[in-house]
């Protein structure tokens, strides 16, 4: 029949490969899979500006549905502002991103500024401004209650998509001294959703 264009099937959407398992140091070249020579970690210690672990950035850019970050000191450098630390978290959420499930667990600080809290929202609207077509609305949402209503989670974590991520310190490898990072865990397998969803819903009890 004329009119009518041909029932075309939309294919599944592809499975991207999981990571494989990886361990990570932070160093000045934006993380290593072995430890620093001694000389590298005085380096990075007595350095102003700790460079972050490039791998993990670019793991939460390439997000697809979410990020969950569960980090009390994720906000507050080592030294320096928290608004320098805050302009470093939002590279990673670049106006083409695809993820819309962002929730950042953190403890509140005095240091850090509303105002500079409020870049997360307007992040957020200039990501879902740039593609209005989105399947989902990129929401950005912060809590501030980890130490205050569950005082017992001493790491730190996050889950991109489907992935766990581990950290020896602050949530995407800004610590200035030797800890590492371990990624490529399938956060179902270990409880890791059920527990971010626990943690964050905490606060809400209140």
């Amino acid at each position: 029949m004329k009119g009518f264009a041909p029932n075309i099937p939309i294919a599944h959407k592809a499975e991207r490969p999981f990571p494989n398992k990886e361990i990570l140091w932070g160093s000045q070249g934006g993380g290593q899979t072995c430890f620093p020579t001694s000389t590298a970690a005085y380096e990075r210690k007595y350095s102003a500006d700790p460079v972050p672990l490039q791998k993990f950035g670019n793991a939460v850019s390439g997000a697809q549905e979410r990020v969950w970050i569960v980090d009390e000191y994720l906000l507050m450098p080592d030294s320096g502002k928290p608004a320098k630390r805050i302009e470093q978290i939002l590279t990673w959420l670049p106006l083409w991103f695809a993820a819309s499930d962002i929730r950042l667990l953190t403890k509140h600080h005095q240091e850090v500024d509303e105002d500079e809290l409020k870049k997360f929202q307007q992040r957020a609207q200039a990501i879902n401004n740039q593609a209005v077509r989105r399947e989902k609305e990129c929401r950005i949402e912060l809590r501030m209650h980890l130490t205050r209503d569950c005082d017992f989670v001493h790491d730190r974590f996050a889950i991109i998509d489907d992935e766990l991520w581990h950290f020896g310190g602050t949530v995407g490898g800004f610590h200035s001294r030797v800890s590492a990072a371990s990624r490529g865990w399938r956060a179902a397998d270990h409880g890791a959703i059920s527990f971010f969803e626990e943690i964050w819903n905490a606060g809400e009890r209140k």
